[in-house]
């Protein structure tokens, strides 16, 4: 078999649409690009029942081949890039028909505590307490493109199967099952808005707790201010989480997050024992062939009804400072992360600031891009960046140690990333951030601030509430000024 199958098809519903009829299928994916200014923001995926799907927890790396009678897995142990690299060599396809998006691929989450394999001198101190897997991705040889640029939709099979072999007959099996599953979505959509009642569960003020009281939080940012008078870093960025009981399915979180906070790069992954929706509003790499960008976020105001007051804020947010040299200084710390897997003189800065608005926040965005040197994978260069500086600080070794020592939980999928990784060299990786954790109890969402010299700490603590202003609309839960300590 030469090349994928590549079929395009009459689709008169929603990625939202078709991913919600997949309920019940093994990983299912949906990267969703919400209709904002975002060059990034043209396509989503919907990828459902991977050949291999792989999970870590620190060195123990488990590989399952769910399509198989058994649903045998294998355990390996070691540096889990390294494994996913090795893995990804197998189903490469690099001969292929030249498309920007994935011909089938590694879709999933790669979470924040992957950076001990990429900084392996890092203290581990912060608690693991909800026990996640570092990594949860799968490995899809068929997927679903929306292109909402040109309004068309493709299935795309590979026909590869776990050892890396390709067969036509497997890719038109795989073709022929998500054209019924395309049609199942039109006509379950179609009954849904039929009979689409207001029955929804009533949210209420109750329960919400988080791993810090605002005093704590505070204190956690002077502390951090204390280690920049010092000399030892020059900008951190702390967080803290939120939780809730869950009252709501994973997938009608992700309804309700898109929905009230829209962004270019929302998420829903279905990881079995929990799921993770995320309305993420910052591109962490795009990869195309050698080419190589990323986007970091720094400088938040919230949004308001008021047109006066959002002007204002906005013009505060443009004329201050502190977030312009925030901005300059991720910037840098990022074009230094690229110079390290780019050709020399390659890295530029296109883009140094431009203000984006969302919902809930408005931000400043700069872009960075690069050419990746020949001998460098995808994985490589995306374990070498890792995690996202913007959600680090600078220096970045340093901040990360900081972050261990201030923070009581780990951050688990939290400031890692989520999106997939193409085996014809089309990957797209965002920060999640904005992201919550459904378990079968609780509904766990971080929320985090830049702190700096001159910070404010309880003006950055009332930024990190203003971050969680979807989340508690998708909840329908009340802000406050500050929520109970976690028990």
């Amino acid at each position: 078999m030469k090349t994928p199958l590549l079929v395009e098809v009459d689709f008169s519903s929603s990625p939202e649409a078709l991913a919600a009829s997949l309920a019940g299928e093994p990983g299912v994916v949906l990267l969703r690009s919400a209709g904002l200014d975002s060059p990034h923001a043209r396509y989503s995926f919907v990828a459902a029942r991977p050949f291999l799907t792989f999970r870590s927890f620190d060195t123990r790396c488990e590989l399952t081949t769910p399509q198989t009678p058994d649903a045998s897995t294998q355990t390996r142990f070691g540096n889990p890039w390294r494994v996913l690299d090795e893995l990804m060599s197998r189903y490469e396809l690099l001969d292929e028909v030249d498309l920007p998006f994935p011909l089938g691929g590694c879709f999933g989450y790669w979470g924040y505590d992957l950076k001990h394999f990429v900084e392996p001198k890092l203290p581990r101190r912060a608690v693991n307490d909800l026990e996640l897997p570092d990594c949860h991705v799968g490995f899809h040889d068929s997927l679903v493109v929306f292109d909402h640029r040109l309004g068309k939709t493709w299935i795309v099979s590979t026909g590869l199967d776990v050892d890396g072999s390709r067969s036509e007959a497997r890719a038109k099996e795989q073709a022929d099952w998500w054209r019924g599953r395309l049609a199942d979505a039109v006509a379950a959509f179609s009954l849904r808005v039929e009979t689409a009642t207001d029955s929804q569960p009533q949210g209420c003020d109750y329960g919400v707790a988080s791993t810090f009281t605002r005093e704590q939080f505070i204190a956690r940012v002077e502390q951090a201010q204390r280690y920049i008078r010092a000399g030892d870093i020059y900008q951190v960025n702390l967080s803290q989480r939120l939780s809730a009981p869950t009252q709501f399915t994973g997938w009608e979180i992700f309804e309700r997050l898109l929905d009230v906070s829209p962004a270019p790069f929302a998420a829903y992954l279905d990881c079995g024992e929990f799921q993770i929706a995320s309305s993420s509003p910052e591109l962490f790499l795009r990869l195309s062939g050698p080419h190589i960008t990323t986007r970091p976020i720094k400088g938040t105001r919230p949004r308001s009804a008021d047109p006066t007051r959002d002007a204002q804020l906005t013009y505060e947010l443009q004329t201050s400072a502190k977030e312009m040299s925030e901005l300059v200084m991720i910037t840098d710390l990022l074009r230094n992360d690229l110079g390290r897997v780019c050709e020399y003189g390659s890295v530029q800065v296109p883009e140094l600031v431009r203000l984006e608005r969302y919902s809930q926040v408005q931000h400043l965005v700069s872009t960075v891009e690069g050419r990746l040197r020949a001998d460098v994978t995808h994985f490589a260069a995306f374990a070498s960046c890792f995690p996202g500086g913007s959600i680090t600080g600078a220096p970045k070794f340093r901040a990360m140690e900081i972050i261990d020592e201030l923070e009581s939980v780990t951050r688990g999928p939290y400031c890692g990333c989520h999106g997939y990784l193409g085996f014809n060299r089309e990957s797209q990786l965002s920060i999640t951030i904005r992201t919550a954790v459904r378990t079968e109890e609780q509904t766990y969402f971080h929320v985090g601030a830049g702190i700096v010299a001159d910070s404010q700490p309880a003006a950055e603590y009332d930024e990190t509430l203003a971050k969680a202003g979807g989340f508690l609309a998708a909840l329908q839960l009340q802000p406050r000024a500050e929520y109970a300590p976690m028990r």
